[in-house]
């Protein structure tokens, strides 16, 4: 018994040197994979980073460029609407342009009228005593200035029925532009 005790002694101490050794072999082991471990995380640190970096140069010159075109189609916008209103200020000069012709007309058909009655009348006058002369250029005088009175009302009518026009019984409202 002894000596078999004492061979499991020997086995015991055997096996307890093996299982030492290999828990030295572990540890070494483990040691090195830790090691690995961090030399894989430091490259994956130094490719994610190389990555989001090369990521991040893209996406900038892609946004360059597209803040670039949309700079570009703003500017032709620009200027697309600044040829516009100068065609829309011509318009506007146009119609101001035709709605103060025929009041002007009206504003010179009554001076002229006016001009006519006095001249008219200093004409009628001069005659040197014949009455006939003076009957026939008093005639003349009043055709004249029943006329252009005729012309003055037949204006007006015209510029009363343009404005109606105008404030929509027919065409479309005026100026177009100002919707």
């Amino acid at each position: 018994m002894i000596v078999e005790a004492q061979r499991n002694h020997t086995v015991t101490t055997a096996a307890c040197e093996a299982l030492k050794a290999q828990a030295d072999e572990s540890r070494a082991l483990v040691s090195r994979v830790g090691g690995a471990v961090q030399r894989i995380e430091k490259r994956t640190e130094e490719r994610v980073q190389k990555a989001v970096e090369q990521v991040a140069g893209e996406a900038s010159a892609t946004m360059t460029a597209n803040l670039d075109a949309a700079n570009e189609r703003a500017e032709r916008v620009i200027a697309a609407t600044a040829k516009v209103e100068a065609r829309q200020l011509w318009s506007a000069a146009a119609a101001m342009l035709l709605a103060l012709v025929p009041l002007a007309m009206l504003v010179a058909g009554v001076w002229m009228a006016v001009a006519g009655l006095i001249t008219g009348a200093q004409w009628a006058l001069d005659v040197d005593g014949s009455v006939w002369l003076g009957i026939g250029r008093w005639l003349v005088v009043s055709a004249g200035l029943a006329s252009a009175g005729y012309a003055l009302f037949a204006s007006a009518r015209w510029i009363v029925g343009l404005a109606e026009t105008w404030r929509g019984r027919g065409m479309p409202t005026w100026p177009r532009w100002r919707r």
